[in-house]
C-alpha cells in the first residue's frame, strides 16, 4: 500500500519538475542523468509521506513543495537564476515584489501544480485502499529510498573534484541553471548549505559600526567638472601586464596596448594587483562596479548574485546615463543575468561571439557591439567583457611566435592569444574613432585577473604576487595622477567615480581612488601584502577590508540602506 502511494507522489513530482525545467532556457547537459537525478528530487520530495500520512498533514506538505517550484520559476523570470534557500527567510525582501511576480505568472505554470491536485484528487477518493501499515514496513521503505536517492547521487561527488564541471560544486559555482538542470535540487541544498553562511549578531554589529567610520566627515570635493562623457569600460580576459611593454626575440606582443603606454592623454598603471577569489571573472564584475571584495568561501555571483549592491551604474544613472554589458557568453554562466540586474545594468547583450569559437570570440564581440553603441541614447556606461584569453590553448591563429621555442609550450599559446586580443582591441578602438564615439568617452581597459603569471615565462617556480599584476588603462581621462604606484582592483571603483564626476555617491567602496590618497600597497586575498605600505596600521586596515566585505555581502547590508 504505502509503497505504491509513495510511488504515485514520486511520478507526481517528476511530472511536475519537468514541467518546471522547459521554462528553464539552457542545453548542453546529459539528458539520461539529469533525468535519473530529477527522479531522485521527485523521490526526495515525496519522502514526508512516510510520516504525514494524515490528510491534514499530507495536503498541506504537498501544498507547500508546489509553492517552492513555482517560487523557483518566478524567481527566475525575474533574476534568471534559482531562489537561494535563504531568502526563504527574508520574508521583508518581498515587500514591493508584487507587481514582479504577478508579471512572472504564466498558463503553463498550471501543469506543475496539477499533477499534485490529481494526486490529491486520487488520495481522498481511494486513501482506504494504503493502509498505515507498520512502523517496521515504513522504515524499511524510508532506508530503501534513501539508499536509492544515495547511489544516484553519489558518483559524481567520489569520482569528480570539486573544482571539475562534473562535479556539483564545480557547475553550482560557475552555472546555476546548468548546474540544475543537471545535477537537481538535491544538489543545489547540499552546495548551499556547503557554501552560504548566514551572519552573527556580532558580525552585524561590527559591518554597522566600521560602516560608520567609513563615512566621510565631509562632502567629497570634486576633481572634475560635471561632464556627459560615455564610459566604456573593456574587461579583458586574463590580460596581465607583464606582456605589455615586452619583446620576445625583438617582437611585441602588444603593439596596440604598447602604444597607449606612450600616449599623453592615456593613464597607464602596470601595478594592479587582481583580488578576484573563488568567483574569478565574475568577482573581477564585482570588484570594479562595486568597490566590494569577494566572499571569504564560494563564489559571490553564485551565492549572493541577487542581494542589492551600491554600484557604478546606479551611481551614473542618477545623472542620466543608461548602463548596458556585453558578454561572449551565455547570461547564465558566472550567474551574470542576476548580477547585471543587481548591480544596475539596464541592459544585457549575451552570446556576443555569435556561435565562434572560445579563442576568436573577442572578434565578434567588438564587431557585433559597436552598431549597439552607435544607436544608444547618450551617454552611456557600456561594459564589455571579453573571452578569448580564457584558455591557454593551441589556435590557428596566423602568429609571428609560431616557431617560437619555450619549455612551458602554455606560454607560447598565452602569448599568441594575447596578441590577437591585443589586435581586436585596436580594431575596436579604431572603430570607436571612426563613428565619433572615441571623443565623446572614457574609455577603460584592464584584466580581470592573472592566468599565466610572469614566473612561467621567465621559467621561475615560485610566483611572487609581482608576477601577478593586471593592467589598467584610462583613454581620456579628465585627472592625471603617478601610476607607477601599486593599486588594487578595488581601487578602481573609487577612481572611477571620480573620473565620471560622481564622486558624491553613497557609497565610494572600500578602496582608495588613484588621484585623491595613494597608498602605494595592496592585499591579496591570502593576506600577502604588495607594494610599500607606509606603515603597519595601513596594512591592517586593508586587511580588515576583506572581512568586512564578505560581512557586508553575505548580510546583504546595502539592502537595509537602501529601505532607510
Amino acid at each position: 500500500g504505502k509503497i505504491s502511494l509513495y510511488l504515485l507522489l514520486s511520478l507526481s513530482f517528476y511530472v511536475s519538475l519537468l514541467v518546471l525545467n522547459s521554462q528553464l532556457e539552457f542545453s548542453g547537459f546529459n539528458y539520461f542523468t539529469a533525468q535519473c537525478r530529477r527522479f531522485a528530487d521527485a523521490m526526495a520530495f515525496a519522502i514526508p509521506i512516510f510520516f504525514l500520512y494524515k490528510r491534514r498533514f499530507l495536503f498541506p506538505y504537498i501544498i507547500l513543495v508546489n509553492a517552492y517550484l513555482l517560487s523557483n520559476i518566478w524567481y527566475y523570470r525575474n533574476y534568471g537564476t534559482l531562489m537561494p534557500v535563504t531568502s526563504y527567510t527574508m520574508v521583508d525582501n518581498l515587500e514591493g515584489l508584487g507587481p514582479s511576480v504577478w508579471n512572472s505568472i504564466q498558463w503553463v505554470d498550471l501543469w506543475i501544480v496539477f499533477p499534485s491536485i490529481a494526486f490529491l484528487a486520487y488520495y481522498n477518493k481511494f486513501m482506504k485502499l494504503f493502509p498505515a501499515g507498520d512502523c517496521r514496513t515504513d522504515l524499511k521503505l524510508l532506508a530503501g529510498s534513501v539508499l536509492l536517492i544515495f547511489m544516484i547521487e553519489a558518483p559524481s561527488y567520489i569520482l569528480h573534484k570539486p573544482t571539475e564541471y562534473a562535479h556539483p560544486y564545480g557547475l553550482y559555482r560557475n552555472e546555476i541553471i546548468r548546474a540544475y538542470r543537471q545535477f537537481g535540487f538535491i544538489n543545489y541544498w547540499i552546495y548551499e548549505v556547503k557554501y552560504l553562511r548566514g551572519c552573527t549578531a556580532e558580525e552585524k554589529m561590527y559591518a554597522t559600526k566600521f560602516m560608520e567610520t567609513l563615512k566621510p566627515k565631509k562632502p567629497v570635493t570634486p576633481l572634475v567638472e560635471k561632464h556627459k562623457k560615455n564610459l566604456i569600460l573593456i574587461l579583458v580576459e586574463s590580460l596581465q601586464s607583464w606582456p605589455i611593454n615586452l619583446l620576445v626575440d625583438g617582437k611585441e606582443i602588444t603593439p596596440y596596448l604598447n602604444s597607449l603606454t606612450k600616449e599623453d592623454d592615456v593613464l597607464y598603471f602596470s601595478k594592479v594587483l587582481p583580488q578576484v577569489k573563488g568567483g574569478r571573472s565574475a568577482d573581477a564584475q564585482l570588484l570594479l562596479n562595486t568597490g566590494l571584495l569577494p566572499i571569504e568561501t564560494g563564489a559571490t555571483a553564485s551565492l549572493y548574485g541577487t542581494h542589492e549592491y551600491p554600484s557604478l551604474p546606479k551611481a551614473l544613472a542618477v545623472h542620466g546615463y543608461t548602463s548596458m554589458s556585453f558578454l561572449c557568453d551565455n547570461k547564465a554562466y558566472w550567474n551574470q543575468e542576476a548580477t547585471t540586474k543587481s548591480y544596475g545594468f539596464e541592459k544585457l547583450y549575451d552570446r556576443m561571439a555569435k556561435g565562434a569559437p572560445m579563442v576568436r570570440a573577442d572578434e565578434n564581440l567588438f564587431k557585433y557591439s559597436i552598431p549597439v553603441l552607435e544607436k544608444e541614447q547618450q551617454p552611456f556606461y557600456a561594459q564589455l567583457v571579453t573571452m578569448s584569453g580564457h584558455d591557454a590553448i593551441k589556435t590557428d591563429f596566423q602568429s609571428q611566435f609560431d616557431n617560437l621555442e619555450l619549455e612551458d609550450i602554455l606560454v607560447k599559446y598565452n602569448l599568441i592569444i594575447t596578441e590577437y586580443v591585443d589586435r581586436c582591441i585596436g580594431e575596436f578602438i579604431k572603430a570607436l574613432k571612426k563613428d565619433g564615439l572615441y571623443e565623446k568617452s572614457i574609455i577603460v581597459i584592464t584584466g580581470d585577473h592573472d592566468a599565466i603569471s610572469y614566473n612561467r615565462y621567465e621559467g621561475r617556480e615560485k610566483c611572487e604576487l609581482s608576477d601577478r599584476y593586471v593592467p589598467l588603462f584610462m583613454l581620456n581621462a579628465p585627472l592625471k595622477t603617478e601610476c607607477d604606484k601599486v593599486i588594487g582592483q578595488f581601487d578602481i571603483y573609487p577612481s572611477l567615480l571620480d573620473v565620471m564626476g560622481v564622486e558624491d555617491y553613497y557609497f565610494r567602496g572600500l578602496g582608495e581612488s588613484v588621484f585623491r590618497n595613494q597608498s602605494n600597497c595592496a592585499v591579496y586575498h591570502t593576506g600577502e601584502t604588495a607594494g610599500h605600505c607606509l606603515d603597519d596600521y595601513g596594512i591592517r586596515k586593508k586587511k580588515e577590508m576583506w572581512k568586512l566585505s564578505d560581512i557586508l555581502i553575505r548580510m546583504n547590508y546595502f539592502k537595509s540602506c537602501m529601505d532607510h
